[in-house]
């Protein structure tokens, strides 16, 4: 009997490469997904996530069995006061995104004692990579149920693996942009936008996309509340 393992897919790239990397060495794979109602990119995550099922349904590489994906509403899930409190600690120390307290939130709710977050290595930001194992407060309680196998591969790597094993073509149905265009095309000026470009991914944007990044002003300003990050507390608790 195969081992199953818990992963938060978001139809996006990191999070595909684990999906198809656990079910190539023949793991089971329970795929996790938190619609978020405010994000525009989630019907077009999902419809990722179809069409590489259906690529990934009965390969001939692939040992393992992918499962139903389980799909849970952001408002539907029990929100816990702990969490709350640890993610504003947390946020007085350094900035993450508030999907990580959900992420902790729905695991919590779901009774999933470990999911993988496809996080991987990102240039001038090593938050996760020297913090994701700590087990003192606040991590305990935003970490605890998360894992991170992917913590040491870049992008690079990941496009290096599926191309010597064959899924390249298969990753490349992946979505990555967070505010797609009315076309339904990357915006690139969101995070996974910048990250691509800044990662050597830029020929997955268009060539407006492409314009549109070297003329952004989000990241300069994400940039701002990374280096003062009790004052994007003082702004998220305004928010609350």
């Amino acid at each position: 009997m195969n081992k199953i393992v818990n992963v938060l897919w978001t139809g996006g790239w990191d999070s595909t490469f684990r999906v198809i990397q656990l079910l190539y060495q023949g793991d089971d794979v329970k795929p996790h997904y938190i619609r978020d109602p405010g994000r525009a990119s989630t019907p077009f995550e999902i419809s990722a996530m179809h069409r590489i099922s259906d690529l990934l349904q009965n390969h001939p590489m692939l040992k393992g069995t992918l499962l139903p994906i389980s799909i849970a509403e952001f408002s539907d899930f029990e929100k816990y006061i702990e969490i709350e409190e640890a993610y504003i600690d947390l946020l007085k120390e350094h900035y993450i995104g508030e999907q990580y307290k959900w992420i902790a939130e729905y695991c919590r709710y779901a009774n999933v004692e470990s999911i993988d977050i496809s996080i991987v290595l990102v240039k001038n930001d090593h938050f996760f990579q020297e913090n994701y194992s700590r087990e003192d407060y606040p991590f305990s309680v935003i970490f605890r149920n998360l894992d991170f196998p992917l913590i040491d591969l870049s992008k690079s790597n990941i496009r290096e693996w599926c191309a010597d094993n064959g899924f390249l073509s298969v990753i490349e149905e992946s979505w990555f942009c967070h505010s797609p265009t009315r076309s339904g095309k990357p915006c690139g000026v969101c995070s996974p936008c910048i990250v691509a470009m800044e990662e050597g991914m830029g020929y997955r944007l268009p060539t407006g996309a492409k314009i549109r990044f070297h003329f952004r002003i989000l990241p300069r300003l994400k940039g701002f509340l990374k280096n003062y990050p009790r004052f994007y507390t003082y702004l998220y608790k305004l928010k609350i």
